[in-house]
């Protein structure tokens, strides 16, 4: 790789970091948020409404990532990571200095919710769009450049969760209720706009520059037409993803302090198991560049769905070390999450692959991330079953998904620059 190629991964590993980063501190500050933008004796408590607010934001990633996706299609995929960038890191900043319920009224409610909703489109197109840059970017390895990519959704991960400890260490629960709360989102959009100038030298990625003459101008339903097969087996693989993500990050501490686990030691196990998480990815996603990354993926799918049963059996028993399950489960994780997106994106031809990408990965794992908490608490409460069969039955889906992609056979000047492209052949 050349030292702009390199320069070019890093800088689009921002997408995804920035995108987890302002979602995950939002989950952190959810109960502060709620007493600052929303009154009390309205019959719903403000906690509730606050998380209301969260999942309207998150539920509107996939309109975002089309958007986004199809104006990075046509307009190149530099201006949409800018765009995209920008207003994203706009709306954080802006929800940090947005005045109470107390000195706005339901003004400040109403714009909490614009500003989540503008957020949540905004960041639908920000980690298909680093998974794109990563694939277009060199041929030689995408799939590692795909990991370098999710590495650093996990050092975001665990970014907030020290953010979050740091604060609620250094300020009691009243300062921050009143103000602490709004220190994350200031740190999140500074980092946002940060991301925003560094961007501003983003060169327009290798593939799509060479044969930016020989796009298609397909209608988007004609999109969803001949590519509905490849989307929907994207849309599966990305379910054990989200599934491990949202079993092991948001439904477990929960579960966990249920049955008599410490809280401290709860938090401390998550952060290993981001780490583990960031460092197998690496593993996983070099492995997939030197075998068939389909096997890789399918061996991550059948992994989950045989090691979550025993994760569940020995922590009801606390027969193993928290710390320890939690590792040996993000190993688990790391051969599904270091290997789904560049498979989804080697998958589609080029001028389509931002919109499809973006449509598959953001309604995979806005579905399972939503989803799967939800159904394990029913499973556990409403029918006295492991919540386990929650990531197994997301992982039998994935396994068959996966068999539904096949790797997009690119042109010779789409691959090598030696080689000239249909525009330059052009008299």
């Amino acid at each position: 790789m050349t030292a702009r190629q390199r320069w070019t991964i890093l800088v689009a590993s921002t997408g995804g970091a920035l995108e987890v980063f302002d979602f995950v501190i939002y989950g952190f500050f959810a109960r502060s948020i709620g007493a600052a933008f929303f009154p009390p004796g309205i019959g719903v408590s403000g906690a509730m409404l606050s998380f209301a607010v969260l999942a309207i934001g998150y539920l509107s990633r996939p309109i975002g990532g089309i958007v986004f996706g199809r104006f990075g299609d046509i307009h190149g995929r530099r201006i949409a990571f800018l765009s995209s960038a920008m207003i994203a890191a706009v709306a954080t900043f802006l929800i940090g200095l947005l005045p109470s319920y107390r000195e706005w009224g339901i003004a400040a409610s109403v714009l909490l919710v614009l500003l989540r909703l503008i957020q949540g489109l905004c960041l639908g197109g920000e980690l298909p769009g680093a998974v794109v840059y990563a694939v277009e970017t060199a041929r030689a390895r995408p799939g590692l450049l795909c990991g370098i990519v999710f590495v650093a959704v996990n050092l975001a991960l665990i970014g907030a969760t020290c953010v979050n400890l740091a604060l609620q260490s250094a300020l009691p629960a009243i300062q921050m209720d009143a103000y602490g709360w709004r220190i994350g989102f200031l740190i999140g959009g500074a980092v946002g706009l940060l991301s925003f100038v560094i961007r501003r030298k983003l060169a327009e990625s290798d593939e799509y520059a060479r044969t930016i003459g020989a796009r298609q101008r397909d209608s988007f339903s004609a999109l969803f037409r001949r590519h509905r097969v490849r989307l929907l087996s994207g849309v599966g693989m990305c379910l054990p993803v989200g599934a491990s993500s949202g079993i092991f990050i948001a439904y477990l501490p929960s579960y966990l302090q249920a049955i008599h686990y410490d809280h401290a030691q709860i938090t401390h196990a998550q952060i290993q198991y981001f780490i583990a998480v960031a460092l197998c990815i690496l593993v996983a996603s070099h492995i997939g560049d030197l075998v068939p990354r389909r096997y890789v993926f399918r061996s991550g799918a059948v992994l989950s769905a045989v090691f979550t049963p025993w994760f569940f059996f020995a922590i009801t028993r606390h027969s193993f070390s928290l710390s320890a399950l939690y590792v040996m489960a993000g190993v688990v994780a790391s051969f599904a999450n270091g290997t789904f997106a560049c498979a989804i994106a080697e998958s589609f031809p080029m001028d389509v692959r931002f919109s499809c990408v973006a449509t598959a990965m953001n309604l995979g794992l806005v579905t399972a991330l939503g989803l799967t908490p939800l159904a394990a608490h029913v499973l556990e409460h409403s029918f006295h079953a492991s919540p386990a069969l929650v990531t197994v039955a997301c992982a039998v889906l994935a396994f068959v998904a996966s068999f539904g992609m096949t790797r997009e056979q690119r042109s010779a000047s789409a691959i090598d620059p030696h080689i000239p492209s249909q525009l330059s052949e052009r008299p």
